[in-house]
């Protein structure tokens, strides 16, 4: 989509909002009319004081008739006879002006109001449509995209739409602007209004080059931004491991790349804006030099009055500020609608498939089977090819298989992560391409390998499995997750601080709080990938406990790094290249000698000779 489609996209979101923004352009029509009305009174002013000035002068009683007309239409006039009316009327003058800037002072609080409003709800409601659909993605986007590049959009990129809304706002304001002291500048001397037109359309030819180099500069600019944020995220979790391979000036120097690059892309358009502005003053300048040789050329001939030349100018020069400000912002807002065009491709991105129309899927057994399916990930060849098998409801399974043999990539079809490609997986007799994600995902809970708590309490995180759950039933979980106690032991209990993706807790911790928060869920399917090989003996012993003690009753699958973690499974399913190449009980599967399930267990078992 081209910038042009971005602004009107912008600007559908206003219209959301159209009373309050009439109601703010009404505010800037009115200023605009204070502004003229004040021109029009000094400009009526100065002629009468020089009317007044040559009587004085000539010796002559002061006495003078002061007319106001609007467009040669008689509105009404008064005399002035003497030095004490004289300075009357001068008080008149100035008590008026100050009226109505006072009524402008009104608009102006109105507009800033009403305006800024109209942005700050635009902005709420662009976050929370990116955010909702962040959360509407399937998983597919988050393996493809870093997580820093994602931030930086819904951060930077946000941050940098906040001034597009503002740069919109000023551009509708000094369009009305524009519109009235053209208008007033028309009905006093067409001919010099004409000109003056033509010279600030060549300004915005000036203006419009400068936005198309902005807006290139601005996409290196947004995209380098985007890195930056990625690499940071990436290395400030993974901070340990840089410091344990003493990568420290490493990564400095990695880093010190991504922000020269930075400041390369940001200085050209820093350099281009700086540019801009002394080059529209100079423009303008010139041309209101111009103007006043004509106005001044006019006046000699006769066919223009002191105070219509006066009147002219003083709105020239407010016309002035408007047309500056409107090519500088039809410049700017080159640079943020970059940011607003990465918005709108997330926004766009197609979300998951939810059928919202077959909810009321109720998992009773927990049968699950996989039939004739095969998987492979955009781009990729097959990660899973004619799988077939039927696990019956509270039987465990183990998937076993060497690295890459499509353990995981079977583990993500269960809930849906990804669809298949061929085939069809059915829980309790039904394609759960069926029925509605939500349904689906309420009966099938995961503790992943690597367990991610949210920085808030141990309860919200217990909690976050089933949201009305009661603190008493939090505990429950908690005790029949082997959490209970070390919970109770911390200062805060419950209450205790699990820090950033529980950075405060042991590993065997977060994993029997992982466990307890699936217990709270109450599934009917779990989906496991076995991480005790990576604790000590006691952490082992009570999180092998907890497991157990989740899986009893339960449809469980169980990604097996450990196959002395197998054994007493209903089920072991031997997956190699994406397909399944053995299928049996432990006992079953040992009996054949070129098998690949004995070859993986003969390995493993020499390598780790105490467990044999």
């Amino acid at each position: 989509m081209t910038p042009r489609h971005h602004f009107l996209r912008l600007l559908r979101y206003f219209l959301a909002y159209r009373w309050r923004i009439v109601a703010g352009l009404f505010a800037v029509a009115m200023m605009s009319l204070s502004d003229a009305v004040s021109a029009f009174l000094m400009a009526r002013l100065f002629d009468v004081l020089q009317t007044i000035s040559q009587q004085v002068r000539a010796g002559q009683e002061i006495f003078i008739t002061v007319p106001f007309a609007l467009f040669d239409l008689a509105l009404a006039s008064f005399t002035v006879a003497g030095r004490d009316e004289s300075f009357q009327m001068i008080f008149w003058f100035a008590g008026t002006v100050i009226v109505v800037i006072m009524v402008k002072v009104v608009f102006v609080y109105l507009r800033e109001y009403v305006m800024s409003s109209v942005q700050q709800k635009v902005m709420m409601r662009v976050r929370i449509e990116l955010f909702d659909t962040v959360v509407a993605l399937p998983v597919r986007y988050f393996d493809a995209n870093r997580t820093g590049y994602i931030m930086s959009r819904i951060t930077n990129d946000v941050t940098n739409l906040e001034q597009s809304l503002q740069l919109i706002i000023e551009i509708a304001q000094n369009l009305v602007y524009t519109l009235i002291f053209a208008t007033a500048l028309f009905f006093t001397s067409w001919q010099l209004t004409a000109v003056t037109i033509a010279i600030f359309a060549l300004s915005g030819v000036i203006s419009r080059k400068f936005g198309d180099k902005i807006r290139r500069y601005s996409r290196d600019l947004s995209n380098t931004l985007a890195d930056i944020s990625s690499f940071l995220q990436e290395k400030i979790s993974a901070m340990r491991v840089v410091k344990s391979f003493t990568r420290e000036e490493y990564e400095r120097m990695a880093f010190r790349k991504r922000v020269e690059s930075n400041y390369h892309f940001s200085m050209k358009i820093v350099r281009t804006i700086a540019l801009l502005s002394p080059t529209n003053e100079l423009f303008n300048t010139s041309a209101a030099s111009l103007l006043v040789v004509a106005a001044g050329y006019l006046f000699i001939q006769g066919t223009m009055t002191i105070e219509t030349m006066l009147f002219f100018l003083i709105l020239m020069i407010n016309l002035a500020k408007p047309v500056k400000a409107l090519g500088e912002s039809v410049a700017r807002i080159q640079k943020t609608l970059v940011s607003a065009g990465y918005i709108f491709e997330i926004i766009d991105q197609e979300r998951e498939q939810d059928r919202a129309d077959r909810r009321g899927f109720h998992v009773t057994e927990g049968r699950v089977e996989f039939r004739d399916v095969s998987f492979a990930y955009q781009g990729d060849g097959w990660a899973l090819r004619d799988v077939n098998f039927r696990v019956d409801g509270g039987e465990r399974v183990a998937l076993v298989g060497p690295s890459g043999a499509g353990k995981s990539t079977l583990i993500n079809l269960i809930p849906r992560y990804y669809s298949t490609t061929r085939g069809s997986v059915l829980i309790d007799d039904v394609d759960i391409s069926e029925v509605s994600l939500t349904d689906l995902r309420s009966h099938i809970a995961i503790v992943p390998q690597d367990i991610i708590l949210f920085s808030g309490s141990i309860e919200d995180n217990i909690r976050y499995g089933r949201l009305d759950a009661t603190a008493e039933e939090v505990r429950a979980a908690a005790v029949a997750g082997n959490a209970d106690q070390f919970i109770r032991d911390l200062p805060n209990g419950y209450a205790t601080e699990v820090g950033e993706r529980g950075a405060q807790l042991s590993g065997g911790q977060r994993q029997r709080i992982a466990i307890a928060r699936a217990i709270l869920r109450d599934p009917r399917i779990l989906l496991l990938d076995e991480a005790t090989s990576s604790l000590d003996s006691e952490s082992e012993l009570m999180v092998r406990e907890a497991l157990n003690r989740l899986m009893e009753g339960r449809t469980s699958f169980i990604i097996a790094h450990r196959l002395s973690t197998v054994a007493h499974c209903n089920k072991i399913l031997v997956l190699n290249n994406g397909s399944i190449v053995e299928s049996g009980t432990h006992l079953e599967l040992m009996q054949n000698e070129s098998g690949l399930y004995r070859k993986l267990h003969k390995l493993q078992f020499q390598k780790e000779p105490s467990s044999a």
